[in-house]
């Protein structure tokens, strides 16, 4: 089974970092929480910090995962952050957007883990938890018994949107993805069948849409996709499938939902 992602170099989850948490840098406190829980290291390439299942070096600052390391990177930046609206969730008006699914080996484990670093239990589900990171981000931890060694790790990128189905039917036109795991009115995940990258999941979920750059209207998370066909295929794809491209400098695009993303 293919996508365009399948040979891509990297896709990249930007989480929105405020300038001080504790009194510390932002993104610092985030990128060593989510470090810590992912087992992600550090880099810096020009001026970004980031996180990636590999040592920094050459390759990874020149944004490349070619040399067989995980092609999901997360970043941490400020672009994505206001303190107008910061996320609190589960109000409505201070949305979430797009959140984490992450599975881990050993629920007790992870709870002490994330509440050791920062996270707050925001709620206990009946088969997963969700938790709030250092700024406030929702994020959920699922447990599954069958991982072993390094097996934490994104299981799903979840994005709330009005119409689950549309949304999923953008995203699989947008990166040719065919197979729906789940399907519902409510609830659909996409399999994106790569053990690198997360799939996509849409619930259903009414909130202020994101309307970038407005402050009042923050987007919380962002995704940056880099395709092997180059930007200007994705751009024509994007925009063919309904993408609405941002009078800005950049390839900047927001989907059908508001969610905005860059190529």
């Amino acid at each position: 089974m293919g996508h365009l992602l399948r040979d891509s170099d990297a896709m990249t989850i930007t989480i929105g970092a405020p300038e001080l948490i504790n009194g510390r840098e932002g993104r610092r406190v985030l990128a060593e929480f989510y470090g810590e829980l992912l087992g992600m290291r550090q880099f810096e390439p020009y001026g970004w910090l980031k996180l990636a299942r590999r040592p920094p070096d050459e390759d990874c600052v020149a944004g490349r995962t070619t040399d067989g390391g995980s092609r999901l990177q997360l970043a941490l930046d400020g672009d994505g952050w206001s303190d107008q609206r910061p996320p609190r969730w589960p109000d409505p008006e201070y949305p979430q957007q797009l959140h984490l699914d992450i599975v881990v080996p050993d629920a007790e484990a992870a709870d002490k883990l994330v509440l050791g670093l920062g996270a707050t239990l925001l709620k206990h589900q009946a088969t997963f938890r969700t938790y709030a990171d250092p700024a406030g981000h929702p994020f959920c931890l699922h447990p599954d018994q069958t991982l072993t060694g390094e097996g934490v790790r994104v299981q799903r990128l979840v994005f709330d949107c009005l119409s689950p189905p549309v949304l999923a039917s953008f995203y699989q036109g947008f990166l040719g993805i065919e197979s729906r795991l789940e399907d519902s009115p409510e609830w659909v995940v996409l399999d994106l069948d790569d053990d690198d990258l997360p799939n996509l999941a849409f619930q259903h979920a009414r909130f202020p849409a994101a309307r970038w750059p407005d402050p009042a209207y923050p987007a919380q998370l962002h995704v940056d996709y880099r395709f092997p066909d180059g930007a200007p295929a994705a751009m024509e794809r994007a925009e063919r499938h309904g993408a609405i491209r941002f009078p800005v400098p950049g390839n900047i695009y927001s989907d059908p939902a508001g969610h905005p993303f860059c190529l």
